[in-house]
């Protein structure tokens, strides 16, 4: 079993904004202070206290340097060139989301809202403690650089524009970089596996750990509702599908250590990967190894994500 422990990132507040609205409350500047010594050592469960619903703050789990297989079965029904079997090693101390981000976090960094922004009237629009959605890669991204610039860490973008038309620019790879932005594909999968074997992120039972298609009701709900996987992760199946930093491309099936498929930003089309699965997605996107893809032109009604970090 790996070794793992869930930290306190920064506590935010909450606004009531309208559509693209302006957000007048801002989160505290307080340098983020992780005792990494203490984080490396030991093997370690999550309380049974944080298996409730956070309401107010970000948390991350911190994880250590590992290997994992990533991919599919060839006897798999999802199996092609996109799931080709292969091994990563992950070098690095680094630390990933608790939850996914939510509309109030959203809020707290970013000064607008994108509830109420698409013509889809929402369930969650009043909900605050949902994970948020409708973002682009970039403004994931500039969410990061905020993150960070709060916290007192290195930004990984260049970021030109403001709201909804932003664009980031990477300015230091990404296992480089100390500051927060969206996981790399093999991290997110690393984490969402959770050091267990089951078939989806925590469980063999889908309705333990997900919203889906059959159990949601067609819409999300607070982050963390649910069990989380054995790293005391939450929602790394359902609920929201989530952003990585990866292009969606075929895996080479060759091993790796520290991979990432660089983005093609000055591209017609950013075509993404995603992971996870939504409250509107069938049992096999649910699968913590099953991959997907998004246009990064569509503000996709069913994609949020989390933040992740390097340590060392």
């Amino acid at each position: 079993m790996r070794s793992f422990e869930i930290l306190p990132l920064l506590l935010i507040g909450c606004a009531v904004p309208a559509e693209y609205a302006t957000v007048d409350q801002t989160p505290e500047n307080d340098a983020y202070q992780a005792e990494n010594g203490a984080a490396m050592t030991g093997e370690s469960k999550p309380s049974t206290a944080l298996a409730t619903p956070l309401q107010a703050g970000m948390l991350e789990v911190v994880l250590l340097p590992d290997a994992l297989e990533m991919g599919l079965d060839p006897a798999d029904q999802d199996y092609d060139n996109f799931h080709l079997p292969h091994t990563v090693e992950l070098t690095h101390a680094w630390s990933i989301g608790e939850t996914e981000v939510t509309h109030a976090q959203w809020e707290a960094y970013m000064g607008y809202s994108v509830r109420g922004a698409t013509d889809t009237i929402m369930a969650d629009d009043n909900c605050l403690d949902c994970p948020v959605h409708s973002v682009s890669w970039h403004e994931a991204q500039a969410f990061g650089n905020a993150v960070s610039v709060a916290s007192g860490l290195e930004p990984c973008f260049e970021c030109d524009g403001n709201g909804p038309d932003i664009r980031c620019t990477p300015i230091v790879e990404p296992y480089e970089c100390e500051g927060f932005r969206l996981p790399t594909e093999a991290e997110w999968e690393y984490a969402a596996r959770g050091d267990e074997s089951f078939t989806y992120p925590g469980s063999d039972d889908i309705d333990a750990i997900a919203y889906w298609e059959e159990n949601s009701g067609d819409k999300s709900y607070p982050v963390g509702s649910l069990a989380p996987n054995g790293f005391g992760l939450y929602d790394m199946g359902g609920n929201i599908r989530e952003r990585v930093y990866d292009a969606y491309e075929p895996y080479s099936g060759q091993d790796l250590i520290d991979p990432v498929a660089m983005p093609d930003l000055d591209a017609p089309t950013e075509v993404f990967s995603e992971r996870g699965g939504s409250y509107a997605c069938r049992r096999p996107e649910i699968r913590w190894n099953r991959r997907n893809l998004v246009w990064d032109y569509a503000r996709d009604i069913h994609t949020g994500f989390r933040l992740a970090r390097i340590l060392d």
